[in-house]
C-alpha cells in the first residue's frame, strides 16, 4: 500500500472564498497567507525544549477553523447543537426506560434497534451525500431526529418504542457520517486533519455541556412536578427542541449547495459500477477491527449510566456530572491525538491507546472502590477516543478519494451492526449476571481488535499523517 503524497508544501493552497466554497487554486508556486499562518502556528506549538504547549495547540485549531470558511463554521455550529441534544437524550433515555419499568434486557433490545437503524442507513446515506446537497440532507435529518426523539420520549408501548428507536437510529447516524465526506470535499488538504479533530471535538464539547445540562434538567423540572417519570420525559422533550435548532445553521450553508452543483452528479449505474472497482480486501481490513471494537463497546457502553446507578446509587444529576467530566477527558485525548500520531505513527498510536484502555476496563469490572472506578472510567474514555479522528483520517488516506464515502459508510455499517447485536446481548447478560462479565468480554474484544489492526497495517509506509498534508507538533 502506498501513501499518496503531494509535491506541494503544506501552505501551497489558496484559501476558500467568503462563501466557504472550494479553494480557487492549489498550485505549488504561490503560498497562501492563510496557509503560511497555519504552517507558522504548527511550528509555534512547541516550547524550546520540544514540549507541546496546550494553549498554542488549541489556538492552532481555532486558526484552522477560521481559515476554512463560513460554511465550515456553520457546519460545526449545527453539529454542536445536534450533539448537545443527542447527549442529553442518551444520558437520560435509559433512566427514563427504567422508570417506565422496562427490564435491562428490554432496554438492550431498544438500544440495539437504534444501532440497527443506523446500520441500515449507513450505505444509503453515503450515496445521498453524493447526489443531494449537504444542506438538504442535514436540515432534513435535524428535523426528523427531533421528531423521533419526541416519539421516544412520549410513547410507552414496547412495540412502538422499538419502531421509533429503529427510525431514530436511521436519521441520527447522518450527522456522524457527514463529517468525513464534508471535510474531505470542502476543506483544503492542509487543514483537513485539524477539521477532522475539530468536528469530533465539537461533538465532545457538546457532550460535556449536554451531560451536565441533562443531569440537571430532571432536578429543575422537579420544581414543577416531582414525579421522576415526568421530569425525565420533559427533559427528553427539551433535548428534542435543542436538536431541532440544529437545522438553522445547516439551512444557512448555501455555499456548499453551489459547490456541489459545479460537479457532475454520478448516475446510479456509475455508482453501482464503482462498487465493483473497490479494493474490498483493504475495506475488510479496515472494517474487521472496527467490528470487534463495536462488539465490545455495545456490550457495556450503553449501560454505563445504569452501572453507576445500580452499583453506587448515583442520581441522574451525579451521573450527568460524571459524564461531563468523562467527555472532557475525551476532548483532551482528541486534541492531542495528532501529536501522538506524529511521535508514534497513526497505526502504532491507534493500537497503543486502545491497548492501554484495557486495564481500566478490567478495573471497572472488578473494583468496588468508587474513586478507583471513576478514575478507570475517565482514563478508559480518554484513551479509547484519542484515536477516533486518527483512525478516520488513516482510513481516508489509504483508500482512493472516490472510495471515501464507501469506506466511511462501511466502517459505520460494521460498527453499528456489531453494536446492535452486542447491545441486545449485553442487556440480557447484565440482567442475568451483572456488569462484570460484559466488561471483561469487551476488554478481550478490544485486545483482539488492536492486534488485528497492527497486523494489517504495520507495514504501511510511514504510517502517520503525511507531511504534505499538515505539520503536527512533536509530542
Amino acid at each position: 500500500m502506498r501513501w499518496r503524497r503531494s509535491p506541494c508544501p503544506p501552505s501551497s493552497w489558496k484559501p476558500s472564498g467568503p462563501d466557504g466554497g472550494r479553494p480557487a487554486s492549489r498550485s505549488c508556486p504561490r503560498r497562501s497567507a492563510r496557509g503560511e499562518s497555519i504552517e507558522r502556528s504548527a511550528g509555534a506549538t512547541q516550547s524550546p525544549d520540544g514540549d507541546v504547549l496546550p494553549g498554542r495547540v488549541i489556538g492552532e485549531y481555532v486558526r484552522a477553523v477560521q481559515s476554512s470558511g463560513r460554511n465550515a463554521r456553520l457546519y460545526l455550529y449545527g453539529l454542536f447543537l445536534c450533539g448537545l441534544g443527542q447527549s442529553i437524550f442518551s444520558l437520560l433515555f435509559n433512566l427514563y426506560l427504567r422508570e417506565l419499568g422496562v427490564s435491562d434486557a428490554g432496554i438492550g433490545q431498544i438500544l440495539s434497534k437504534i444501532s440497527l437503524g443506523a446500520a441500515v442507513a449507513a450505505l444509503p446515506v453515503a450515496f445521498l451525500f453524493r447526489r443531494v446537497s449537504s444542506r438538504a440532507i442535514l436540515v432534513t435529518a435535524g428535523a426528523l431526529t427531533a421528531f423521533t426523539y419526541l416519539l421516544l420520549g412520549s410513547l410507552v408501548a414496547p412495540e412502538l418504542l422499538l419502531l421509533a428507536a429503529f427510525v431514530s437510529g436511521m436519521v441520527v447516524t447522518t450527522f456522524r457520517l457527514s463529517i468525513a465526506p464534508v471535510v474531505m470535499r470542502e476543506v483544503p488538504p492542509p487543514l483537513r486533519p485539524y477539521l477532522f479533530s475539530a468536528a469530533f471535538t465539537v461533538l465532545f464539547l457538546a457532550a460535556i455541556a449536554g451531560s451536565a445540562l441533562g443531569g440537571a434538567m430532571p432536578h429543575l423540572f422537579s420544581a414543577i412536578r416531582e414525579t421522576p417519570r415526568l421530569t425525565l420525559r420533559w427533559s427528553l422533550w427539551a433535548a428534542c427542541a435543542i436538536t431541532l435548532l440544529a437545522s438553522i445553521p445547516f439551512y444557512r450553508m448555501g455555499g456548499w449547495t453551489q459547490a456541489a452543483e459545479e460537479e457532475r452528479t454520478p448516475s446510479l449505474w456509475e455508482q453501482v459500477r464503482e462498487l465493483t472497482e473497490v479494493d474490498w480486501v483493504l475495506q475488510l481490513k479496515l472494517a474487521l477491527p472496527a467490528t470487534l471494537i463495536g462488539l465490545g463497546a455495545g456490550l457495556i457502553i450503553p449501560f454505563l449510566n445504569l452501572y453507576f446507578r445500580d452499583r453506587f446509587g448515583l442520581t441522574a444529576g451525579a451521573i450527568g456530572i460524571l459524564y461531563a467530566i468523562m467527555q472532557a477527558s475525551m476532548v483532551l485525548g482528541n486534541l492531542f491525538g495528532p501529536a501522538v500520531s506524529r511521535r508514534l505513527g497513526l497505526v502504532r498510536g491507534v493500537v497503543l491507546t486502545q491497548l492501554l484502555s484495557v486495564p481500566f476496563m478490567v478495573l471497572l469490572a472488578l473494583s468496588s472502590s468508587f474513586p478507583v472506578v471513576v478514575a478507570a472510567f475517565l482514563f478508559r474514555a480518554g484513551l479509547m477516543n484519542m484515536n477516533q479522528p486518527l483512525t478516520t483520517h488513516f482510513a481516508m488516506e489509504v483508500v482512493p478519494e472516490r472510495e471515501h464515502a464507501i469506506t466511511n459508510s462501511l466502517l459505520s455499517l460494521t460498527w453499528f451492526v456489531a453494536w446492535s447485536v452486542s447491545a441486545d446481548i449485553g442487556g440480557a447478560l447484565i440482567e442475568r449476571r451483572g456488569y462484570t462479565e460484559p466488561l471483561l468480554l469487551a476488554a478481550l474484544l478490544y485486545v483482539v481488535a488492536s492486534i488485528l489492526y497492527g497486523a494489517f497495517f504495520h507495514r504501511v509506509p510511514e504510517g502517520r499523517v503525511p507531511r504534505s498534508e499538515v505539520e503536527i507538533p512533536d509530542a
